[in-house]
């Protein structure tokens, strides 16, 4: 019995909505289905790349993981070369090579002032040690002064990097969301990133393998605060405009939690039940003792 093809009666816009959600290496593979979807990756709003996709595609079958996955790297940037619209998002999942040779940087600039890109994600991976030895060497991020002053970026995510100065955020007026994950960072180069960053309203910050040694943010537009699994001396917060603030597992000692938020709302403190070393997380009711006046 024949059946309706309802993908097929789809407007073209609406095939490039539902690729974008797609990773990248499995957008460009629909273009094997049918003359129709040849170009419609090429109008996607969002784009993924994960090389470990490589390994989820083929599995054991491929000879080197490692040279396919450099391959699909690559790659990334005649993917970028030939799609066809500006981007809503874009993450990116690259080896420690891409940090040493230059890539990293190569394809910031591409999505900020051609892709006009609205988020930016990168992570440097090393594939939690299945392919390679893990190093730190070539993860920090030298970028040139105010790359991230694209009007149009709003949102970004990096994880598994070492940012060593405010420099690349200078003039970044437009930035709304900062999120660092396993990033090593100083505390003058926290606090700087924020002053930077005229508008930011959300900040993310989880496990500096640099142990920073006291967070300290003064903003009139940050709102939302998230802080997980951090060691530090200090915690030092002056912004009128904060709502949310969010502790998770963290180690400090909480005589030296200053908050001064008078618009504060939500103020949320989490231990995770089962953490390495939990004995070493500050305790909750540490915390409400020296936030009372926050309740």
């Amino acid at each position: 019995m024949a059946t309706n093809d309802f993908i097929s009666n789809l407007h073209n816009e609406v095939l490039a909505r539902i690729i974008s959600d797609l990773p990248a290496i499995e957008a460009i593979r629909t273009t094997l289905l049918s003359k129709r979807w040849k170009d419609l990756w090429r109008y996607a709003s969002r784009l993924d790349f994960d090389p470990k996709g490589v390994r989820k595609l083929y599995g054991d079958d491929i000879d080197d993981p490692r040279e396919e996955i450099s391959r699909v790297v690559k790659n990334i940037e005649n993917v970028l070369l030939s799609h066809k619209r500006n981007l809503i998002s874009c993450r990116i999942v690259h080896l420690l090579s891409s940090c040493r040779n230059g890539d990293v940087e190569k394809w910031i600039k591409y999505l900020t002032s051609e892709k006009k890109v609205q988020e930016l994600a990168f992570r440097c991976d090393d594939f939690q040690q299945q392919f390679y030895r893990r190093s730190r060497s070539g993860l920090g991020l030298n970028l040139p002064s105010g790359i991230f002053s694209c009007e149009t970026l709003q949102s970004l995510e990096f994880t598994h990097y070492s940012i060593r100065s405010d420099s690349p955020f200078h003039h970044c007026h437009n930035l709304k969301t900062l999120k660092l994950y396993h990033c090593a960072i100083s505390t003058e180069t926290l606090e700087a990133i924020v002053s930077c960053c005229d508008l930011l309203e959300h900040l993310s910050v989880c496990s500096s393998p640099s142990r920073l040694k006291q967070v300290r943010i003064f903003s009139q537009t940050v709102k939302t605060v998230e802080l997980e699994s951090l060691r530090s001396q200090g915690i030092y917060l002056s912004t009128q405009s904060l709502g949310v603030l969010m502790l998770h597992s963290m180690k400090f000692q909480a005589k030296n939690l200053v908050i001064h938020a008078p618009n504060l709302r939500v103020f949320t403190a989490t231990r995770r039940p089962i953490t390495k070393n939990s004995d070493n997380i500050t305790k909750i009711a540490e915390i409400l003792e020296y936030c009372s006046h926050l309740l």
